[in-house]
């Protein structure tokens, strides 16, 4: 696999985990420096805001019927394509650039490609825009830090700032008006429909792009879910195995598959996954009216207790005992597991990394399951995971330029735009394979990366059509688990946690693998609540109580 297409593939797998928590890490404070400039007053301190409130704001949802997928999504599910579409469609008729120039801040987990003036890919996809955007590539890994540092002080801050979830700062809410421009006035209710690629995106993404009540960011949007158990179909047929549908059937599936003088093991350390099962794997629930963090459920009590019984069986490969995680993916691919979590973008990877070299590989999600007398609840992942923001101003004339680009790299798939901002210029930086796929070329390994389609994009489907099995498969369990996914608490709405509560949850990470490996009780979990409880977790509790709707289903 060449190292786009792996960079691709790793950054999806990181966006599949988002939706299960992922925290902002940046230094309290960052945005104490801010000072306004221009394009409309500042909101307010962050703070709640009505569910009509924020319905009068969002922009009016008007979904393309360009290019029929093969196989179309089933409530929010991905929708998938077994086959290249036949013809692309062009759906941006204009040049949507004037002729403006914009500096770009966005981060990249691979080795950066080379700069705008010996970018061939960079120049294709700017004359197509009739603009053009000068990025400032940074290195993904110490993104937030450069963020922080940039926020701080706003004359640095470049004209558009791509900005995962995950590196939002602490009480970026309470300056992000004096930072960003405010989209609302050129985006809410039927204005979006200028901007049709836009319009495209789903509500939900659009609602989790709103602070204080505003518009302020282009989303990347996510998916129905990101995450899931997976085992190895192949290796369980060879054994006569079949793939466990409850708790008690996992443990004692993977007790069978375990053999140790073949250097086979059922599972991996799942924890991730137990949080599913036992409805824990989100951080607030309602229950009995009351909103309580998910240490105090039943639930998280359950998972823990059953996570500790798959370790007494025996059926955890050692090096996962030993706390290691990071060769998980290898023990894996190589058969020496065969049950796992992970991101849903690490089974794409793992069928271009094993198949040709194993072409009867295998991995398949297992239909999640529940404990007994009841039905999987499945949270919904977060609306988007990325998202980017424009510097604030009131020329008016750069907004409407830079939203035009915007509109232009939200084209779905099967566009010419879609191909050009992920693939560059057939020919030059890219050619098909037997599948009909774009694949990079060396020069196209070089110079293309995913700078567009990070500032803004559309609804993501499932387009790997060298796999059309995995395409299937993929499609159709995320159909089937679409039926059990529910919206968690606060869903979809962006709300910052004040500092001081940032590692409350800590000590239970350490906790659960004492558990889990026999060095503590399970009693020791009512101490760690407690001490939850008056460390913080009681005033974190009354301060997001501040943000429930009064509509939140109980889970």
């Amino acid at each position: 696999m060449d190292e786009r297409t792996r960079a691709r593939f790793s950054r999806r797998s990181v966006l599949g985990f988002m939706g299960t928590g992922a925290i902002a890490v940046a230094a309290p404070g960052a945005l104490s420096a801010c000072s306004s400039s221009g394009g409309g007053s500042a909101p307010a301190a962050t703070g709640p805001i009505s569910a009509a409130d924020l319905a009068r704001i969002l922009p009016a949802y008007q979904p393309l019927d360009l290019v029929q997928p093969d196989i179309p999504g089933v409530d929010g599910s991905t929708p998938g394509f077994t086959t290249m579409p036949a013809r692309l469609v062009k759906s941006v008729a204009a040049t949507p650039g004037k002729g403006g120039t914009y500096t770009v801040m966005s981060p990249a987990w691979w080795t950066p490609p080379p700069g705008l003036g010996s970018n061939t890919f960079y120049q294709a996809v700017n004359e197509q825009l009739g603009a053009t955007l000068d990025f400032q590539v940074a290195d993904g890994n110490t993104y937030g830090d450069k963020l922080q540092a940039v926020l701080a002080s706003p004359k640095d801050i470049a004209d558009w700032v791509v900005m995962p979830s995950w590196n939002i700062p602490p009480r970026f809410g309470q300056g992000v008006g004096k930072l960003f421009t405010d989209l609302t006035d050129f985006l809410a209710g039927d204005k979006i429909k200028k901007y049709p690629n836009l319009a495209n995106i789903p509500t939900d993404a659009w609602k989790y792009s709103a602070f204080n009540g505003r518009i302020y960011a282009l989303p990347y949007p996510g998916e129905l879910i990101g995450n899931a158990i997976f085992h190895r179909r192949d290796i369980f047929e060879q054994l006569g195995l079949q793939p466990p549908t409850t708790p008690e059937e996992y443990i004692a599936v993977a007790k069978a598959a375990t053999d140790p003088a073949a250097g086979r093991w059922g599972s991996e350390d799942v924890w991730n996954g137990a949080q599913f099962i036992f409805n824990a794997s989100t951080d607030w629930y309602v229950q009995g009216g009351k909103l309580v963090s998910r240490f105090e459920t039943d639930g998280y009590r359950e998972a823990v207790a059953w996570l500790r019984q798959l370790f007494e069986s025996g059926a955890v490969h050692p090096d996962a005992v030993a706390g290691n995680t990071q060769n998980a993916k290898d023990r894996f691919e190589a058969g020496q597991t065969l049950l796992t979590f992970d991101g849903l973008g690490g089974w794409e990877e793992a069928l271009t990394r094993v198949r040709p070299s194993n072409p009867s590989y295998d991995q398949q999600p297992l239909d999640f399951f529940a404990p007994a007398g009841q039905e999987p609840r499945i949270p919904k992942g977060a609306p988007a995971g990325i998202f980017s923001f424009l510097k604030r101003t009131d020329d008016t004339a750069r907004i409407e330029e830079m939203l035009a680009i915007a509109d232009f790299c939200a084209a779905p798939f099967g566009t010419e735009e879609y191909q050009l901002v992920r693939y560059g210029v057939e020919g030059e930086h890219f050619t098909r394979d037997a599948a009909g796929a774009p694949t990079l070329n060396a020069k196209g390994q070089t110079e293309v990366t995913s700078t567009y389609e990070f500032l803004v994009s559309p609804p993501i489907v499932n387009a790997t059509v060298q796999f059309p099995d995995m395409v299937r498969d993929l499609t159709d369990w995320m159909a089937r688990m679409s039926t059990f996914s529910v919206e968690p608490v606060f869903y979809g709405q962006q709300i910052q946690d004040p500092a001081q509560y940032s590692s409350l949850g800590k000590p239970f990470d350490d906790l659960v693998k004492d558990i889990a490996r026999g060095r503590e009780d399970l009693d020791a979990l009512d101490e760690a609540v407690k001490t939850w409880r008056s460390s913080g977790g009681d005033e974190l509790r009354a301060y997001r109580e501040k943000f429930l709707t009064g509509d939140e289903t109980e889970i």
